[in-house]
């Protein structure tokens, strides 16, 4: 069930007077002298900016800390005038009572309700004075931001929640923000010198292997590349991972290029102090300083830096401070980071607004603003966790608004490929326009480098996956190697010439006589040229083979080496493991080809771009991202593509074209027009009819799954589990990045279906048999609590509603997604998937099987039968959630459920009984704790099922129905109980005359 919606709970209690109060004193007499009045007619002056110039911006309310002798702090009040202050005394023990208090009402697992501790914190700042109060009832057309100092223990508070009782403060129009102000005793100034062009934004993603829970670390960048598509960001990427490789990127740019940097990934601290988990260059973890992270991005710092991380902008005392106020200490301007723990999916949804709101010329602030309330606003729970720390400046816009005079594009979309090869016919993709593959390279790389049972990798995969760019980027990360390309075709003779090209020095004149006039076998030549090499100190040699299915031939199949290509490839594998030294071969090829040699390579298949990669690759294609093109044709080209980079290229140039849609619907008719773009004729005649099967009843799953998976819809076919292996040699099937075989997860190329008519997915009814055995497996597989991922959940569901054989295929999928009520990514997607196919739903009798239930005294199966009544209605009648369905549920059918309830329980279960409790307790639409607290013990739900019916069959406690209020039904569950939907529900019943 959905996550009921949480009250706007207002204490009915004065909290004024609890331990958030204080004392106040006055200052009568502060250096330029007597201050009267209340802090609203103290005396503003006008706000400036950094440069001294005036500025239309936010005005800035300071609140700082000065001690007062060895137990006691001044709590000062001032605008842009230092001398110009209200304060307060207090004692110290104060602050550690607020951090106490803090610890146990915010930083824990079941928090009390955040308006309570907002209003509390609004409170202790206003006094008895009304400081806080009067200060906000200034006009501020820009906005208001509450710069609160950090020292004193102050930044542990959480001052994101500060509430006046009618709402948070960051919900307020125009703005009001809290920020902690890292103060060194000065004012903040404004600096309002927005650059005319577009945003320049570098970004960096870290997920170490082994580290869970392994974090979906494209999915923030693509959620950004999404959201700024109308106004663009210049998005910069580092792909690694790595803070080496960071810095590389940054030095290719002028100093101060990047107005942002986004660093997401996890935060830990070890021994006192905070580190961020960056990658080393194969992936393994890495835990990475304040210090290195500056210093990886080059002084003077970026304007913004947003360190996505769990706990990143938490400060537990005034001796650890967070990685945030390092960072503003090392002289950063802002600082994002985050105070708590957050789920990865919250930490993906902020920087989307934020970076759509700069990306418009919006200021900090009003960025700040607008996603706190984005967040607020989508229900969001880790909204208020996201902290933003600033010195002694803070910054307005960074860049101007789209339509600003002369602004600057963004650069200019390339497709510029480089090559590696002196001919000019091994085209790659640059460094720049390079996207995604990390794990593949950090593969490759461990391989290569630390692997001494291996003399090299065999990356394979179906032509125009990207083969040989990998080759390239590994290329650029092996400096310590002299690199020798061969393209294609591979013989003898050419290798030794270009091994003397390399032999330049003149010390080395005796090794190139040797090779050139030795008569000794290619093995021995290789091997003495190895070791003396090794014994100079010299370079050991990268070789790469590209195109290598060119030296490769079909044989009862599969692929072999060529006669005349075998003996090449199995002295340079001897003389490498002979001499024991650091040569290094590549191979690039579309087939996993059948060799012993192969014995000495890890094998590294690929699969298209897919997700954020795909996103990437298409922000980085003229066409496809130009929103010129309408979305019909433009799904119609992906479809086509199936994330092919080479296709994409292809079809992206071809949607230039006046006449782009003849010539797209050209190419889905004829594909002999294209497929020698990725698949040679030879292929065909090894894709006989046994192959064509298994990878037709492949087609039945979308998304990449377990080899098991595919074993469990092909399982009654003749070899099987050798006919998928067949298909992973020749290309056919994509293969994910996992060196654990056992990780790995496949799935057939939606291209095959173009070229090859005989693969197709089978026609009804042999798919809804095919769908079930699907769904059963993955279900087993996934269906559970642990599984996060919306895309699993979707093809569960997807599947088990693709049977249309069952007709209860939809209750069951209810039951599914109701078994693991607590995760919410499952009952989202059962609800999206479930629109798809609501002409399919059961147009009549909803209540057949509730009554059935409720005779038997099914009391858990007539309640969950209830709630897919409510479930049913929501989708047909297209209402939005769940308190819309329940504002305009049908009187009939509200009364009809009603009536069973009470009928088959003696008149001790219904919606009415629930409604007559409530109002006897004195509830009305607005929410009261003490009468929710009440009624929740009435009717007994925190005892949960088991307290419905006593052994001697009596009715005790639990009054049902209750799911159709929450998605929770255990020990507890009430303090998160569906209060919202209690008040949509009985304003209903009483509309329709309960």
């Amino acid at each position: 069930m959905p996550d009921s919606e949480d009250p706007k709970q207002v204490s009915k209690n004065d909290l004024r007077n609890s331990q958030f109060g204080g004392g106040f004193i006055s200052a009568d007499t502060v250096n330029a002298g007597r201050i009267g009045g209340d802090i609203y007619n103290i005396h503003l002056g006008q706000q400036t900016t950094a440069s001294g110039n005036p500025a239309q911006s936010v005005k800035i309310l300071h609140i700082s800390l000065t001690e007062q002798g060895k137990d006691y702090v001044s709590l000062r009040y001032f605008w842009d005038n230092y001398s110009n202050y209200k304060e307060h005394k207090l004692p110290l023990g104060e602050i550690k009572g607020l951090s106490d208090k803090a610890d146990t009402d915010y930083y824990t697992r079941l928090p009390v309700d955040y308006s309570i501790t907002g209003q509390a914190l609004y409170h202790w700042l206003d006094k008895s004075d009304r400081l806080l109060t009067n200060a906000l009832n200034q006009p501020r057309q820009q906005g208001l931001v509450i710069a609160i100092a950090t020292d004193k223990g102050v930044a542990h508070l959480p001052w994101e929640l500060l509430h006046d009782g009618k709402s948070f403060l960051v919900e307020k129009t125009p703005p009001i923000i809290p920020v902690r102000w890292m103060s060194s005793g000065q004012p903040i100034v404004t600096a309002d010198d927005p650059q005319n062009r577009p945003l320049n934004a570098l970004f960096m993603a870290t997920s170490p292997l082994g580290v869970e829970p392994e974090l979906d670390y494209e999915a923030q960048e693509g959620k950004i590349l999404s959201a700024t598509k109308r106004t663009p960001v210049n998005l910069r990427v580092e792909e690694s991972g790595c803070l080496t490789e960071l810095s590389y990127v940054v030095r290719e740019y002028e100093t101060g290029y990047f107005d942002v940097f986004h660093l997401t990934g996890h935060a830990t601290y070890q021994n006192g102090k905070p580190y961020f988990l960056s990658e080393d260059e194969y992936g393994n973890r890495v835990d990475s300083s304040t210090d290195a992270i500056a210093k990886a991005l080059r002084f003077p710092l970026p304007k913004l830096i947003f360190l996505s991380g769990c706990r990143t902008g938490y400060s537990g005392d005034d001796v650890v401070p967070s990685m945030a106020e390092e960072l503003v200490s090392m002289g950063a301007t802002a600082v994002l980071g985050w105070g708590e723990r957050v789920r990865d999916t919250d930490a993906t949804f902020a920087p989307s607004q934020l970076y759509w709101e700069l990306s418009q010329g919006g200021t900090l602030a009003q960025a700040i603003a607008s996603t706190y309330q984005k967040l607020i606003e989508q229900k969001v729970p880790d909204w208020h966790k996201l902290r933003l720390y600033v010195a002694n400046t803070l910054s307005g816009a960074l860049v101007t608004s789209l339509r600003t005079a002369r602004r600057k594009q963004l650069p200019k979309l390339s497709n510029e490929v480089e090559f590696r090869d002196n001919e000019k016919r091994l085209r790659v993709a640059t460094r720049e326009n390079f996207v995604g593959r990390r794990r593949q390279l950090q593969n490759c790389l461990r391989a290569l480098k630390t692997d001494f049972d291996k003399v090299g990798v065999l990356i394979h995969g179906m032509g125009g996956w990207g083969k040989s760019s990998i080759a390239s980027r590994l290329w650029d990360r092996l400096p310590e190697h002299e690199k020798i390309l061969w393209w294609r075709q591979f013989d003898e003779s050419y290798l030794i010439k270009k091994l003397l090209l390399k032999l330049i020095k003149p010390e080395l004149q005796e090794i190139r006589s040797f090779l050139a006039t030795s008569d000794e076998s290619l093995d021995v030549k290789l091997t003495y040229l190895f070791s003396q090499l090794a014994e100079r100190e010299e370079k050991p040699f990268l070789l790469i083979l590209d195109d290598f299915e060119w030296n490769l031939e079909p044989r009862e199949g599969q692929y072999i080496l060529k006669a005349e290509v075998a003996p090449i490839l199995s002295a340079l594998v001897q003389a490498i493991q002979e001499t024991g030294t650091n040569n290094r071969i590549i191979i690039t090829c579309r087939y996993d080809f059948n060799s012993d040699l192969l014995e000495f390579f890890y094998k590294q298949g690929l699969k298209p771009l897919r997700d954020a990669e795909l996103t990437k690759k298409l922000s980085r294609l003229k066409h496809f991202s130009s929103n010129k093109i309408s979305g019909k044709w433009l799904k119609r080209a992906l479809n086509l593509a199936d994330g092919n980079p080479r296709l994409l290229e292809f079809l992206d140039e071809l949607l230039g074209y006046a006449n782009a849609k003849t010539k797209l619907t050209e190419l889905e008719q004829s594909p002999e027009l294209w497929k020698d773009k990725i698949i040679w004729e030879d292929l065909y005649q090894l894709i006989d009819k046994s192959l064509q099967t298994i990878l037709s009843y492949c087609l039945v799953y979308e998304i990449p799954v377990p080899m098991v998976a595919l074993e469990a819809v092909c399982n009654k076919l003749p070899n099987y589990q050798e006919e998928l292996q067949k298909g992973i040699k020749l290309g056919l099937i994509e293969v994910s990045h996992e060196p654990d075989e056992s990780k790995r997860v496949y799935r057939v190329s939606r291209i095959l279906p173009h070229i090859i008519l005989n693969i197709r997915l089978p026609k009804a009814p042999q798919v809804y048999s095919l769908s079930q055995k699907a769904h059963d497996k993955l279900h087993q597989l996934w269906g559970n609590n642990n599984n996060q991922s919306e895309q699993k959940w979707r093809e569960i569901f997807r599947l088990k509603f693709a049977n249309k054989e069952n007709p209860e295929r939809f209750r069951q999928g209810f039951s599914q997604m109701l078994a693991v009520q607590h995760n919410k990514e499952a009952d989202k997607i059962f609800k999206s998937e479930l629109r798809k196919v609501v002409n399919d739903l059961v147009e009549n009798r909803l209540h057949t099987q509730l009554e059935s239930y409720l005779k038997q005294k099914q009391w858990k199966e007539a309640d969950e039968e209830t709630a897919w009544i409510f479930y049913q209605v929501m989708v047909k009648e297209n209402y939005r959630g769940w308190d819309d369905t329940l504002e305009n549920l049908p009187c009939e059918t509200l009364k009809e459920i009603n009536r069973l309830w009470l009928q088959n329980s003696n008149g001790n279960f219904g919606i009415s009984i629930q409604m007559e409790i409530y109002r006897s307790q004195g509830g009305t639409s607005e929410y009261d704790d003490d009468i929710w607290k009440n009624f929740s013990l009435r009717v007994g739900w925190i005892e949960g099922y088991k307290k419905v019916i006593n052994n001697k069959g009596k009715y005790q406690y639990a009054s049902m129905p209750a799911l159709i209020y929450t998605r929770r039904f255990d020990k507890g569950w009430f303090r998160n109980m569906g209060w919202g939907r209690i008040k949509h529900l009985f304003s209903r019943a009483e509309t329709c005359e309960f």
